[in-house]
């Protein structure tokens, strides 16, 4: 049978027991009650915050600096979440930070990421709105999307290109691809002794352009080029041409002094060469008197018919 002093024993260890427990609650609750708290909200327009919820991690940098303390709908616009961030007081929040979505391991758990932030913005106060990043998930989200509008564009061409009638035309290619194979090697064939002879030239050829071109006198040539290519360059070629210029107009007004004294000495030209006519003349004539009468060199020749015979003969027959 119990005790009264058994009694209060139990009932002075259950108020002991008790109250240490109250005292333990009260030391490790009751700081995060007194803690100082930063709250800040992030909007997210039109991206899903599936994963995230009350009591997320906040994370800055890498670092855990709060919790996510609650996820609403903005009731200025449906199409808008916000989500209220708690983090430990004095944490460096800038007025250019941004807050994204990022996922945490496989899980599929969420948390945020706060980024960037410079020294040289201005703070932002608590209880404002950090400005929302491009999310991790949507950008998963996205690239899934447009991976499965390709996936889709693909499925539809090789159903398009499956079909009956495109399978037809592609046998039919299949069949023209393989005569046109056979034929190819029908001419090959007939042709390889020719192509051999062919391929065996270029050989030869190529050799012989690897002589010339490893030749010295390949290198004299590009070192005479070479050479002649600097000359030009050190030369002066304005003061050439000038020279030039000035040859060819002392030529031109040579030869316009020259088609002066043409123009001038043509008459006496022309005077020159009548007199030599008429002298070939009467050598020509004094030839055909010399061959019909040789003695006219020894006693002379009159002319026929002269002046003076007739006023001779005028006197003699009055």
């Amino acid at each position: 049978m119990v005790t009264k002093s058994q009694k209060i024993r139990l009932g002075i260890f259950i108020a002991i027991s008790f109250l240490a427990l109250i005292i333990i609650i009260i030391i490790l609750v009751a700081p995060k009650f007194l803690e100082v708290r930063d709250p800040y909200f992030v909007g997210f327009t039109d991206i899903s915050v599936t994963g995230l919820q009350k009591g997320s991690s906040v994370k800055y940098h890498g670092i855990t600096v709060g919790h996510v303390s609650d996820v609403f709908i903005d009731p200025q616009d449906l199409k808008r979440i916000v989500v209220e961030l708690s983090l430990d007081h004095g944490t460096p929040i800038k007025e250019d930070t941004q807050a994204e979505i990022a996922f945490l391991g496989i899980t599929g758990l969420k948390f945020i990421e706060l980024k960037g932030g410079s020294a040289e913005a201005d703070p932002l106060p608590p209880g404002s709105f950090i400005q929302p990043g491009k999310s991790m998930s949507e950008t998963v989200t996205n690239k899934a999307e447009i991976l499965a509008a390709k996936t889709e564009i693909i499925l539809n061409n090789l159903a398009a290109l499956t079909a009956p009638d495109n399978w037809n035309k592609i046998l039919s290619l299949t069949d023209n691809a393989a005569k046109t194979i056979d034929e190819l090697h029908g001419i090959l064939a007939k042709n390889k002794e020719a192509l051999t002879n062919t391929i065996a030239h270029a050989e030869q050829i190529t050799s012989d352009l690897h002589a010339l071109t490893s030749s010295d006198t390949l290198g004299l040539i590009v070192g005479n080029l070479a050479e002649v290519s600097s000359t030009l360059k050190e030369s002066d070629l304005v003061h050439l041409i000038i020279e030039m210029n000035t040859a060819l107009e002392h030529t031109n007004n040579m030869l316009r002094d020259l088609e002066v004294i043409f123009s001038k000495s043509r008459t006496d030209l022309y005077f020159s060469i009548e007199s030599m006519r008429e002298s070939a003349d009467y050598l020509a004539q004094f030839s055909r008197t010399i061959s019909e009468d040789p003695s006219v060199l020894i006693r002379g020749a009159k002319p026929k018919n002269a002046p003076d015979d007739l006023l001779e003969r005028r006197d003699e027959n009055p």
